[in-house]
């Protein structure tokens, strides 16, 4: 009697003992099993996606873990705005074996009403571990919607030319693309060409997408070049707050007074001194002709 008892007892034991070992597995498996899905790249490309434009996004996950993941899904949910292009938000996997990655691409456009900015996207990533546990990964990420502002500058209206070597220069700058400008500032660089009478540094301020804006610029010409070269710098940011510097010349035709359909200066003396030499001989003939009438008077009386 009492060897079975001692028997049981040992019997007991033994079971209590494996019954804790196989909990201490389990645990230890959980562990090891946990989220062992890794992100090692996403992004989009290009990197700034325009309104209206195409890009894809684009993710390489890896299995950090010790085992075999299966039924794997990656879901994209993409932000306002942006769209799949004839592409589905979901890419699947049956298995991905220890170390092993997976690369896959999205295609989406931005909507091309979308207001330029930085978006948050979300990933999520769902899987079965080696227990057969139902595990989901989710994080988040950046899409930039924005383009490059593209400037358009050209001579508006000129108030010289040849025979007047002062006056305004109108000079446009036109936003030709779907990016607005900020904080627009406009230099007119010096010359030996040329004095700037007004300022040479005029602030515009926000451009908007297919808008423009006229400076004027008051100048006088040191010479009687055909042509004269202006130099521009222009200073502006983008909807991110991203600087921009360009260095620009255009050039300025200097016209004749001819070519305007205006009288020049020297013409305007040619003509006073036609006509002032027309009323001297006007004069000399009216008092030429009183002497000769008087004296017909004097012979007369005679």
């Amino acid at each position: 009697m009492k060897k079975a008892v001692i028997f049981l007892l040992a019997i007991s034991l033994l079971a209590a003992v494996v019954c804790a070992a196989d909990i201490d597995t389990t645990r230890q498996l959980r562990l090891q099993y946990g989220d062992v899905i890794r992100i090692d790249k996403i992004g989009t490309f290009p990197s700034e996606i325009a309104p209206g434009a195409e890009g894809i996004i684009s993710v390489e996950i890896r299995n950090a873990g010790e085992t075999e993941i299966k039924d794997v899904v990656v879901k994209i949910t993409p932000p306002s705005g942006v769209s799949f292009l004839d592409d589905v938000s979901k890419r699947k996997f049956p298995s991905i074996l220890p170390g092993d990655t997976r690369s896959m691409n999205f295609t989406v456009i931005a909507s091309p009403a979308i207001i330029e900015g930085v978006y948050p996207a979300s990933i999520s990533i769902s899987y079965l571990n080696k227990i057969g546990e139902s595990k989901a990964d989710n994080d988040t990420f950046a899409i930039v919607v924005m383009s490059k502002p593209n400037l358009f500058v050209k001579i508006d209206s000129s108030e010289i030319y040849k025979g007047n070597g002062a006056g305004d220069v109108t000079i446009t700058f036109v936003n030709n693309n779907v990016a607005d400008i900020k904080f627009l500032t406009v230099e007119l660089q010096e010359s030996q060409d040329y004095d700037v009478i007004s300022t040479n540094r005029v602030y515009i301020g926000d451009l908007d997408s297919d808008d423009f804006e006229s400076v004027d610029f008051t100048m006088k010409l040191l010479n009687e070049k055909d042509y004269i070269t202006l130099p521009l710098k222009i200073t502006y940011k983008d909807a991110l707050n991203k600087d921009y510097s360009e260095s620009l010349s255009i050039d300025l035709r200097v016209r004749s007074a001819e070519e305007l359909g205006k009288k020049s200066n020297s013409t305007w003396i040619i003509v006073i001194v036609a006509i002032a030499i027309i009323v001297v001989i006007w004069l000399i003939f009216r008092s030429f002709r009183k002497r000769k009438e008087s004296y017909k008077d004097g012979l007369r009386r005679k």
